[in-house]
C-alpha cells in the first residue's frame, strides 16, 4: 500500500517524465533546427548578410552593428553548428533523464538499486555536458573576440553543475533506501523458514 508520500513522489516522477521528454522532443528539433541552418547559410549566407549589412543603420544596438560588420558565412555556420551540439548534448540528458523516471515509474519506487544508478549516471552526464558546454562556449566566444574588437568578455555564469551534484547526492540516498529494502526483504523469508524451536518438558523427579 502506497503512503501520502510514496504517492506524492510518483506524482513528481510523472512530471519529471513529461518534462524530461518534452525537453528531449525541443533539443531535438533544436538540433535539426541549427543544422539545417547551418546548410542554408553555406548555400544563401552571403546574399542574407549583404541585405542585412544594408539595413544596418536601422539596428541601434552599438555591439550589435559591430558583430553584424564582421560577421562572415563561416562565423555564421560555426555558430549553428556549435548550437547544434548543444542543443544535442541537451538532448542526451533529457534521454537519460526520461529513462530514469520511466523506470521509476515501474518500479513504483526510488528506492532500487537499478534507479540509484541510473540517477548516479543521469548526475554524471549532466556535470559533463555542462562543463563541455562552458569550455566550448567559451572557446567560441574567444574566437569572436578575436575578429570583433570591443566585444565585452563572458564568463557564462548561466552555466551551473549543481543539479548534477544534486542528482549524485539523491542517488546515493536512493542506494541507501534501497540496501535497507532489501536487507528487509532477505530477512523476512529467512525468519520464516527458521523452524520453531519447542521447549522440552519438565521432568519431574519422584521424592
Amino acid at each position: 500500500m502506497q503512503t501520502k508520500t510514496l504517492k506524492a513522489i510518483q506524482i513528481l516522477a510523472k512530471i519529471g517524465k513529461i518534462l524530461s521528454i518534452i525537453a528531449y522532443v525541443a533539443s531535438m528539433i533544436g538540433a535539426i533546427t541549427c543544422a539545417v541552418c547551418a546548410g542554408l547559410f553555406a548555400i544563401y549566407g552571403k546574399d542574407a548578410i549583404s541585405t542585412a549589412k544594408d539595413n544596418m543603420n536601422q539596428i541601434e544596438d552599438e555591439q550589435a552593428r559591430q558583430i553584424l560588420e564582421k560577421l562572415d558565412v563561416p562565423m555564421l555556420i560555426t555558430m549553428m553548428g556549435i548550437a547544434a551540439v548543444l542543443c544535442a548534448a541537451g538532448c542526451v540528458v533529457a534521454h537519460f533523464a526520461k529513462k530514469y523516471f520511466k523506470h521509476e515509474l515501474e518500479d513504483g519506487t526510488p528506492f532500487t538499486m537499478r534507479g540509484a544508478k541510473e540517477l548516479m549516471r543521469l548526475g554524471i552526464i549532466h556535470i559533463c555536458v555542462n562543463i563541455g558546454v562552458s569550455i566550448v562556449a567559451g572557446a567560441v566566444w574567444a574566437i569572436v573576440q578575436q575578429s570583433i574588437e570591443g566585444l565585452e568578455d563572458s564568463n557564462f555564469e548561466g552555466v551551473s553543475i549543481g543539479l548534477g551534484i544534486v542528482f549524485i547526492i539523491v542517488s546515493l540516498i536512493c542506494r541507501y533506501g534501497a540496501e535497507l529494502t532489501e536487507g528487509k526483504t532477505e530477512a523476512a523469508p529467512a525468519a520464516e523458514a527458521a523452524p520453531a524451536v519447542e521447549e522440552a518438558p519438565a521432568e519431574t523427579t519422584e521424592a
